[in-house]
This record gives structure tokens, sequence and C-alpha cells, in this order.
């Protein structure tokens, strides 16, 4: 068959479906449907169900009370708590072997304990500062993991894939060049202005895991503009993964999202402390 043949009768078909199309109902209607579906689908997976999250609540060993089929209720509570002990031991071992295996590394790592609310920098087993968590706020979405998903998760060190900050990871100092000796003297027994900018960030790990760090002060009037464009950046990304997973024909799926509050200067030393690409280790 020659190419215009191959052409004219691919039009047709076009102009045939498009007719029938036209004239099905049924056909109209379900694509309307499936068109606001679509979307609403996408906006509950990248968005609404990403950014519900709860006050810290959530404990690795939480297992409902049930009554075990032939067994007393004081039997079937001893073997749920043997079973819970059990899970408690797995966690710590797998959290013991990640610093472990982070400590043998040379660089930097964070070792994140949300049972004792407690953020570190260490280097090779060495805990250079110690940040005190005053929030914690966690998506429901871990709520949703049992003990066993849970143990996978954690089970290895995770790794830092992107990030975003309202300030550099290196701080410049601009500094004039002496005109002679004196000057130069004098300029370097002035003090350095100290940085008072707002801190903000987002660690992207790998397996999905989010951690956004949020000072616990207050910003200045005149940083809020910069943090609101921190913010719409973080959004941006959410809505290109989420394309980038359409596009892919794949099924967008929501970061499991840990929000911290600390200090100022905690939050600071922690961002610009750490490598390019650190490790992590997380207690739940």
């Amino acid at each position: 068959m020659k190419p215009v043949e191959m052409i004219k009768r691919a039009l047709r078909e076009i102009y045939g479906f498009i007719l029938w199309f036209s004239r099905s109902k049924p056909a109209m209607i379900l694509s309307v449907v499936l068109a606001f579906l679509l979307p609403a689908y996408v906006l509950y997976q990248a968005v609404i169900l990403p950014a519900s999250t709860c006050e810290r609540e959530f404990s690795a060993g939480d297992t409902t009370e049930v009554e075990l089929p032939g067994i007393s209720s004081d039997s079937s509570r001893q073997v749920l708590q043997s079973v819970n002990g059990i899970g408690k031991l797995e966690m710590e071992k797998a959290y013991l072997s990640g610093l472990l295996t982070l400590s043998r590394q040379d660089s930097a790592y964070l070792n994140l304990n949300l049972a004792d609310s407690l953020l570190l920098l260490e280097i090779k087993g060495v805990t250079v500062r110690v940040c005190p968590l005053k929030e914690i706020r966690i998506t429901k979405r871990l709520r949703c993991f049992n003990q066993y998903q849970l143990l996978q998760w954690v089970s290895q060190p995770f790794h830092l894939r992107a990030e975003l900050s309202t300030i550099p990871k290196i701080r410049y100092v601009v500094k004039e060049a002496p005109k002679d000796t004196s000057e130069a003297a004098l300029q370097s027994a002035m003090p350095v202005a100290s940085d008072s900018s707002s801190v903000f960030f987002i660690l992207y790990f790998d397996r999905n895991l989010a951690i956004e760090f949020e000072q616990a002060e207050d910003p200045y009037e005149n940083e809020k503009e910069a943090i609101t464009q921190y913010h719409e950046n973080i959004q941006r990304a959410i809505r290109q993964s989420t394309m980038s997973a359409i596009l892919h024909r794949s099924v967008p799926e929501p970061q499991i999202l840990i929000r911290l509050t600390i200090s100022k200067a905690d939050a600071r030393a922690i961002y610009r402390g750490l490598p390019v690409f650190p490790g992590l280790v997380l207690k739940l």
C-alpha cells in the first residue's frame, strides 16, 4: 500500500471514530467522568494525602488489642505483648545496624531518634551536635504500615536525593581587598557579621521519605516573601513528580513526610554541617 493511501485510510478511520464517538452517549459520559476522576485522583495522591499530618502520637509498637480465637483474654494479651516486644527488638536491631553502617563512612550523617525527640549530627559514631525536637508531625500514611512493612522500610539507612532551602549551603562573606597591610590587619580583627536569616529546608531521601525542618522562632517580616517562595518551590516539586509519574504510566506515590521544629541555630548547623549526599538513620 502506498503512503498516500495509508494516510487517507488513517484519516477515514479517525473520522469514523469521531463520528461514532459524537453519536455514542455512553462513550461521551465515560470520557467526561474519567476527565474529572483522573485530576481528582492526582490531587488526592499528590496534595491532600501528603498534607494530612498528625501530631506525634505514632509509635512503632502500637497494636490493637484483639482476642485470639481459642485463647483466653489474659493469654492473648501476653501473646500480643510478646509479639510487640519482638517487634521492638527488631526495630532496635535495624536502627543500631544502620548506625553501624554509617559510622564506617568518613562523612557526617543524621541520627533521627523520634522515640526520644532528638536529632543528632554524627561523624564515625561520634555525636557532633545534639538537637532537641520541639515538635514532630508525621503523615498519617505511616500509621497504615504494619510492623513488617515498617521494619522493611527502616532496615537500611536512607540516602539524600535532593533538597530545598531558604539559605545557601555554604555561606559566602564578601570583603573588599585591603589597600595596605595596616588595613588588612584591621579587617582581620573585625568580627564577622552574624547570619540571622530564617532557616527552613526540606531533605528528600530515597524510599519516598521527606523530612522538613522549620525553625521554632518567628521569621522576620522582610523574609516572609522568601519563605513563601520556598513553600511554592516545594509544591512545584510535588506537581512535577506527579506529572512525571503519570507520563511514565505509573501511580504517583505520596511522600512520607516528617516535619520537625527545632531552634534556628540547630537548623542552620544541621543544614550546613551535612555533606552533599548524607545518610540518615531513623528510629520510630
